[in-house]
């Protein structure tokens, strides 16, 4: 088969796994198949999801034979995190399944018997809880966009995934005070009253004056948080973790990571610089690239090759370079909303590369499991890790 007909069927077979595929190029599809047997029997195993993971496994073998079995890569990342189980099944294709099929013996399968589908989840989506003032709640996710509240003078407006803070020109004297809540399997933008610019993780929240009215710009954080600050001398900004840690930003880009399930906080910065302070013990100063690692009282400054990495979450991706199997498996709970089973322990491996974080959870299985550790997705969210 030549490259373009090649690439034609990739193109036709992925919109197909996709369920995207129009009338018209279904039947150029099937057409194809009916030529010979050998494209009739190859488009046939290509929907074989239980025989396409076992090849995939059988390639990644061949292509990796000396792999530590304790450092677990993502299985073809730059496939899955634009296309996901689709695209793995199209590498086959030009990783010569077409001759691997030709060279078979002819198997005479048995009628194909409609198993129950397999419970699946899909990923998490922009949505909040904001809660205000006088301790009214309004739900972001049903809430229709334009204006949906006053607040000490400020104008709350929603859309488009962003909740924008505009303070006006007369601002109370004494701040009111909202706070937005992040469910699991949810992430949200907010634009502060000063223009700041605030994404929430799921499992995570933000309390915020609906005006900046003191002499420091003061906010408080659970969970994971990027920011891009209003640069403003006058008005120092500062970010609280409750009983853990304080950043005063001096005009910068960074991130923070404090869930309550988790004993250690990190702050990495990207751009502008951040003084670290934990609760009772040391201090720092960070620049570019660099990172604070807090646990307790102390306090380590390091060094990172490549911080965006520690934003990935905001550019919908997971980053899951040298990070163990239960750190994994907590970032997934959050997104996917989950219950983690391990069925016996939890096995001591760590993996490492990228995978896109709108994918089905079926998808992101498939690209972590190996030899060592498998998953199984039960009823009710529940995801059993299996030795």
């Amino acid at each position: 088969m030549d490259a373009q007909r090649m690439h034609e069927l990739e193109h036709l077979l992925l919109k197909k796994l996709e369920g995207k595929i129009s009338e018209e190029e279904l039947r150029h599809l099937e057409s194809w198949a009916a030529e010979n047997p050998e494209n009739g029997r190859l488009t046939e195993v290509l929907s074989d999801r239980e025989w396409m993971m076992e090849q995939m496994t059988e390639l990644e073998a061949i292509e990796i034979p000396m792999r530590e079995p304790a450092v677990v890569p993502l299985r073809r990342p730059s496939f899955f995190r634009r296309w996901g189980w689709a695209a793995a099944v199209l590498c086959l294709v030009g990783a010569g399944a077409a001759l691997w099929l030709t060279r078979q013996p002819a198997v005479q399968r048995p009628p194909v018997v409609q198993a129950p589908a397999e419970p699946d989840v899909q990923p998490g989506h922009e949505g909040a809880i904001l809660t205000l003032a006088d301790g009214s709640e309004i739900p972001l996710d049903s809430t229709s966009g334009g204006e949906i509240a006053r607040q000490g003078g400020s104008k709350l407006t929603l859309g488009k995934g962003q909740l924008t803070y505009d303070a006006g020109a007369h601002g109370k004297e004494v701040a009111e005070f909202n706070t937005i809540t992040i469910p699991r399997g949810r992430q949200f933008r907010l634009l502060l009253p000063d223009g700041s610019k605030v994404w929430l993780n799921s499992a995570s929240s933000i309390r915020f004056p609906v005006a900046f009215t003191g002499t420091t710009r003061e906010v408080t954080v659970t969970g994971e948080a990027y920011f891009e600050v209003t640069e403003n001398k006058q008005l120092p900004f500062i970010v609280n973790v409750p009983g853990r840690t304080s950043l005063r930003v001096l005009g910068t880009r960074f991130n923070v990571k404090a869930y309550p399930d988790e004993t250690v906080t990190v702050a990495t910065l990207l751009e502008g610089r951040l003084a670290v302070a934990v609760t009772g013990g040391n201090q720092a100063i960070l620049n570019p690239g660099q990172q604070a690692v807090m646990e307790g009282t102390q306090l380590q400054q390091r060094n990172v090759p490549n911080a965006e990495a520690a934003v990935a979450w905001k550019n919908g991706l997971f980053n899951f370079d040298n990070k163990k199997l239960d750190e994994v498996m907590r970032e997934l709970a959050r997104w996917y909303d989950l219950e983690i089973v391990y069925e016996k322990g939890i096995p001591d491996i760590m993996f490492g590369g990228e995978m896109g974080r709108n994918e089905p959870l079926s998808n992101v299985l498939l690209g972590l499991q190996d030899a060592s550790v498998k998953f199984r997705i039960d009823t009710n969210r529940r995801l059993v890790v299996l030795p």
